[in-house]
Order: structure tokens, then sequence, then C-alpha cells
């Protein structure tokens, strides 16, 4: 199997080489009946293949069939079908950290495409999404831009609000999470974070989530508060109304609020990705194990400081531990 590294970098020259070249769509071939067969047939088994990988979120998996499946669609002028893979792809490879390779993947797949489409809106929002991951928010802000003018795919009132709603959210909530990242070293006493969550058991969802948002760094409200505002002043006045203003996204409450849904997936990966260990062991026959709540407050202390989010991962562990005790988590 190729070396996953050489592989990134090989994808990533053919990426920007096709950029520089910009070669928009597969040329046309004229193929017999025979070879357009072997062709579908082929087709039929990748696209299982395919599928497996992303779902097992196995990026390495999923390089080696899409290295196969690239030129078959090509072939067949299924240029749809093509972004629609390779935006899967360039998403898991967002979701493995590989930012460099999905932003040049989702700079490729928008070339290939109208601007008018369902997939180049994807692949312009997860292209900001990547720069937000990467920190670099000025590269971020004109897809952010072009992701809300756009009024050629989502035409409806009602879907464009819902859609502005959760795609801005989404902005708050990755600037949010990059804002907290750090590459010190925690050293986690469980016992603390543990005796922690029985002190705040008492408390309601809003105190809560005010706990997180007093202890937030200065960094990350000034920087939740200039994405958010960004994003909301590409939208009308009348689209605005129905959103809360910038001013009020970094009251400790919603600020909060925010912060607890960005690393919501990080808990849920630990907890219930099948892949995890916690998963493995939480519902293995061959162990027969009960997890006890300290087990959970380890399982999501390790996972929050695993991903880099340092000191604010004792705070927020407190209420994860708490919310997914008593089953309001998940």
């Amino acid at each position: 199997m190729a070396d996953p590294q050489n592989f990134n970098d090989l994808m990533l020259e053919y990426l920007k080489q096709k950029n520089k070249n910009s070669l928009s769509k597969p040329m046309k071939q004229k193929l017999s009946v025979a070879q357009m067969d072997s062709l579908n047939n082929r087709l039929k088994i990748l696209m299982p293949q395919f599928k497996k990988a992303i779902n097992e979120k196995s990026l390495l998996n999923a390089k080696t069939v899409i290295s196969d499946l690239q030129p078959v669609l090509r072939s067949l002028n299924k240029t749809t079908k093509l972004v629609e893979v390779k935006n899967q792809f360039f998403e898991l490879a967002l979701e493995e950290q590989e930012h460099d390779l999905a932003i040049d993947g989702f700079l490729s797949n928008r070339r290939l495409i109208s601007n008018t489409t369902r997939l180049h809106l994807e692949a312009t929002a997860l292209l900001a999404i990547a720069y937000l991951r990467k920190n670099e928010i000025e590269k971020a802000k004109p897809f952010i831009k072009e992701v809300l003018q756009n009024k050629n795919v989502i035409k409806t009132e009602r879907t464009r609000e819902k859609f502005n709603k959760e795609i801005i959210a989404r902005f708050d909530e990755e600037c949010a999470l990059v804002s907290l990242k750090t590459d010190k070293k925690i050293e986690l006493n469980v016992d603390k974070i543990y005796e922690d969550v029985n002190a705040v058991n008492s408390l309601t969802d809003k105190q809560l989530y005010s706990l997180i948002g007093k202890a937030l760094p200065k960094l990350t409200k000034a920087l939740l508060f200039e994405v958010d505002k960004f994003s909301k002043n590409q939208l009308t006045y009348e689209e605005q109304k129905f959103l809360p203003s910038s001013e009020e996204i970094i009251k400790d409450e919603q600020a909060g609020r925010t912060v607890f849904s960005a690393f919501k997936s990080v808990v849920y990966k630990s907890l219930c990705d099948p892949s995890s260990e916690v998963y493995k062991i939480w519902y293995s026959n061959m162990v027969g194990v009960v997890i006890d709540k300290k087990y959970i407050t380890t399982a999501i202390a390790v996972a929050l400081t695993g991903s880099g989010i340092g000191i604010m991962a004792l705070i927020i562990s407190r209420c994860f531990s708490f919310k997914v005790w008593f089953g309001h988590l998940l």
C-alpha cells in the first residue's frame, strides 16, 4: 500500500497543476458499448468500496479507491458524480487534519461545476471551514461571503433562513474551536474533574453555558465577534432580523453554547464512533464491562485535551460529563 504522506504530496501536486492549467472539465471520449459496460461494471465495484472507506473514516483506503474511481467517472463524463465523490473525500481529509489537501481539493472542485449548483456551494462552505481551521481568517472571508450571498442555489425564503442560521453557527463554532487550540500540554487530574462534575450537577443548562462563557479567553470572544459580524453583514437587513446580533453572540451564555456545540463532535467521536477505543470497550461482549461515570469523565477529558483545547478542556469536561451522565448530550 502506498505511503500516506507520499500520496498526499502527489495529490497536492496534481491538484495544483490542474488548477494552474485551468482544466475545468474532463474531455469527452467516444466509447464503444463494450467499453461503457466495462466502465459501469467497474463503477459498481468501486462505489461501495469508496462509501465503506468514507463511513469508516479511513482516509488511506479512500485515497486508494478514489485513485481508481476518478478516471472511471471522467471516462463516463459523470462530472457531477465526480465532484460529489471528491467533496466527500476532501471533507474526510479536512476531518483528518489534512488541511492543505482539503483546500486544494475544494478549489479544484469549484472549477469543475457551475456556481449555481449545490455541490459548488458545499465545496465553497467547506473551503471556508478549512481556512478557519487553519486560523487563516482573512482567507476564509471571501468564501464565507460567497456562500452567504449565493442566491442561486437556495431560493425559497424559509429554506434560506434555516441555511443562514445553520451555516453562520458553523462558522462561529469553527473559529471558537481554533481560538482555543494550544500546543501546551495539560496535566489532567481526573479525580478533581470528577469532583467538579458532582459539584455542578445542580446547575441549569443556562448556568452551565454561562460557566463556560465566563472562562473563555478574550481572544475567543473577539474572534467569534469578528467572524459572526462579517458573516451577518453579507445578509440583507431582512435576513439579519431573524438572527441574534453579534453582540448577543459573545455574551457569556451564548458564547458558552457556541463553544459547547463546537466540541460536541469531538466528544461524540470519542464516545460513540465505533472505531474509538471507548466505544469498543463500552459495547464489547467479550469484555462485558459497565463503564462508570468516572470512566466517561476520563474519556471526555482526554478527547478534549487530545484535540489541543488546553486548559478549557478542564472546564468544558465538567459540563460535558454532567450532560452525558444525565442523558442530555447524546
